[in-house]
């Protein structure tokens, strides 16, 4: 058992990776203004700068791994709100890379797919050349930098979907609820990415720590544009998959992001080819359905 200690728990992620690892694992989880319903989870209230508190509480815990979950994942907000994604993105990640180090404590770290110009027709690997677009990308490249200076260090580089408990506001949740209005939704034809079903994830995040994986690695499904995803998910769900209408990417309407983000899952399978199962698009969009 694991003495763990989860940063933006009370978010999308942070839900499903707690249902999964509560049961194994001793949690402590910090708490911003959410209030968590799990009464078995041990929730914190800290500034997460200081760090003589952070390294205090660590030794009281007997902390031995790190999760960092907390992201502004919302462009427009990072670019609105740089001072705020920086503290979070980069900031954070830095104090808890040197309070790791110190320590010898393992810290997982959560990234992005936003991290490439998109400009490769390929799906991209752990070790391709990062190239990003924006502040929000910039920040998360950032962060990554400062999470491999600790001594033990996972970097999970994913995009997720499915339903979101929190808020009711992810990718599928509004695909699902305006087909099921017959409301008409709009989709990008030219923007691709390889999302992960987000309890599939969480059971490869989980089996990554069990394995005391290091280093970078995507977690991903097959390359596929969000507006092919739509239909597929409408036609499983036996929705109006026709009311999804495609559209192109216009710069002239968004902050500049990359067309191509999918991320190649070689080297995860490569190595642990037993997990191909929770790799397959098909079988994301299965679990999916159970969902709703």
């Amino acid at each position: 058992m694991k003495n763990i200690f989860i940063i933006g728990g009370s978010g999308f992620l942070g839900y499903y990776l707690i249902k999964q690892l509560k049961k194994k694992n001793n949690l402590y989880c910090h708490i911003n203004k959410t209030i968590f319903k799990e009464n078995s989870l041990k929730t914190i209230k800290f500034n997460l700068t200081n760090k003589i508190e952070l390294k205090k509480f660590f030794l009281k815990k007997k902390i031995n791994l790190i999760i960092n979950l907390s992201s502004i994942a919302n462009v427009n907000l990072c670019e609105k709100f740089k001072k705020k994604a920086h503290k979070i993105h980069v900031k954070i990640p830095k104090i808890l890379s040197k309070i790791a180090k110190l320590l010898n404590i393992k810290i997982v770290h959560i990234s992005t797919d936003h991290l490439y110009d998109g400009k490769s027709r390929r799906s991209y690997s752990e070790t391709s050349i990062t190239n990003p677009l924006n502040y929000y990308a910039k920040t998360k490249k950032y962060g990554e930098k400062e999470i491999a200076k600790s001594k033990k260090n996972l970097i999970i580089r994913t995009n997720f979907f499915g339903k979101n408990i929190i808020n009711k506001n992810s990718f599928t949740d509004r695909i699902i609820f305006n087909l099921k209005k017959l409301n008409i939704i709009h989709l990008w034809r030219d923007v691709y990415f390889s999302p992960m079903h987000i309890k599939y994830l969480c059971i490869i995040i989980e089996f990554l720590i069990n394995k005391n994986e290091q280093g970078i690695y995507n977690v991903s499904t097959s390359k596929i544009s969000k507006y092919k995803l739509g239909v597929l998910i409408a036609k499983k769900m036996k929705l109006q998959f026709k009311k999804i209408i495609p559209k192109r990417f216009d710069l002239r309407k968004f902050i500049i992001r990359p067309k191509n983000m999918s991320l190649s899952n070689l080297k995860l399978l490569t190595k642990y080819p037993n997990l191909k199962k929770y790799l397959l698009l098909n079988s994301q969009i299965n679990l999916l359905k159970k969902d709703y």
